[in-house]
């Protein structure tokens, strides 16, 4: 639209005032032709005013947009946060060597107490963290 009216206000607005020298009108058709201008600097200014509005309506939906992702990623963050500690515990209560882990471990009770204790620990420290900063 404004590529459509833009040119034929300017048109009109070169043909204000010499509406006379053009063959076949006279000097009373300047007021058809000053109504069509006015017509036409209205209809630009409204196309200007409503691409002001769709433009402020499309920021308004991309940050909309943006929150909602900011959250998931929040949520994402704080889930691999959670993991990520539980994954090195059980990758190091998983090795092999005996020296490290088999002579520390050597009952069920003590299994219980540092293996799965350090991870439930690790998620209740993590929460307590997150409660506090608000994030949860």
């Amino acid at each position: 639209m404004r590529k459509a009216v833009s040119p034929q206000r300017d048109t009109f607005a070169s043909l204000m005032g010499r509406i006379g020298e053009l063959p076949g009108l006279a000097e009373e058709d300047e007021r058809y032709f000053r109504d069509i201008y006015d017509h036409l600097i209205r209809i630009s200014d409204l196309i200007d005013s409503y691409r002001d509005l769709l433009t402020g309506a499309m920021d308004v939906y991309l940050s909309t947009v943006s929150n909602r992702l900011n959250a998931v990623m929040k949520q994402l963050t704080i889930i691999a946060t959670v993991f990520l500690p539980l994954g090195w515990l059980t990758g190091f209560f998983g090795q092999n060597f005996g020296f490290m882990i088999n002579d520390l471990i050597r009952s069920t009770w003590t299994f219980w107490v540092i293996g799965v204790g350090s991870m439930v620990a690790t998620v209740v420290g993590l929460a307590i963290f997150f409660r506090r900063k608000g994030w949860v």
